[in-house]
């Protein structure tokens, strides 16, 4: 019985990380479309999202069935339970992307302000490097890595006030630019909230090591100053 519990695991481990690696790219990709208004790729990342809610449905429906059948305490079942909730916290992450997808469709070429698009494409960049990093946390069970990139979530909200303040100050001196300006401060809350799931992800690495849930990066009152 614990050979099999353990295979079950290990397998769910596997499906976790490819999960994982999905919603990167579906970031990689929507950033690319962003920066190129690629349409094919936007179809491409709009399909692929299918394949994302898929995983999390199967995650959710596997991770059940093996606590039910399995019973299983302790450090396994704290697995299980990060795995159930963490693969929740992923595909949020690539709505998140679909719906940057969505916001690019919506910017016009000729109002495109290139110091904020770099802005958030460098946001994007940091986000993806994060998500990379928690996924590696949760394969190598590094709980150290996972507070520490939670940390990181920081930068994430700097960016988004830069976005802000920049996009408002554009729009008040050119009332064509409001649609754009406010596309923009859109997609950089997109960014910002996937930092946030991100987070959640690494909170649940650390309640499989220590049996506590903790709240890591900046709170909420932090983020509002």
């Amino acid at each position: 019985m614990r050979k099999i519990l353990e295979k079950q695991i290990e397998n769910l481990h596997q499906d976790f990380a490819k999960m994982g690696f999905d919603v990167a790219k579906a970031l990689e990709n929507a950033t690319s479309v962003f920066q190129n208004h690629d349409e094919e790729l936007a179809k491409k990342v709009l399909e692929n999202d299918f394949a994302i809610n898929e995983s999390e449905i199967y995650l959710e429906r596997k991770t059940a069935q093996v606590i039910a059948l399995q019973q299983p305490v302790a450090s396994d079942l704290r697995v299980l339970i990060t795995i159930l909730k963490a693969s929740s916290d992923l595909e949020r992450i690539g709505d998140h992307a679909v719906s940057i997808v969505h916001s690019v469709k919506r910017i016009s070429e000729e109002n495109r302000n290139k110091e904020i698009e770099e802005l958030l494409v460098a946001m994007s960049q940091h986000v993806h490097k994060m998500l990379l990093d928690v996924i590696d946390a949760y394969v190598h069970n590094d709980e150290e890595k996972a507070r520490s990139l939670a940390d990181n979530d920081e930068v994430n909200d700097d960016y988004l006030r830069q976005v802000r303040r920049k996009a408002l100050n554009a729009m008040q001196t050119d009332s064509d630019f409001v649609g754009v300006g406010s596309e923009y401060m859109v997609m950089a809350t997109h960014f910002e909230r996937m930092g946030d799931y991100i987070t959640n992800v690494s909170e649940w690495i650390v309640y499989t090591n220590t049996g506590r849930i903790v709240e890591l990066g900046p709170t909420e009152a932090t983020k509002s100053n």
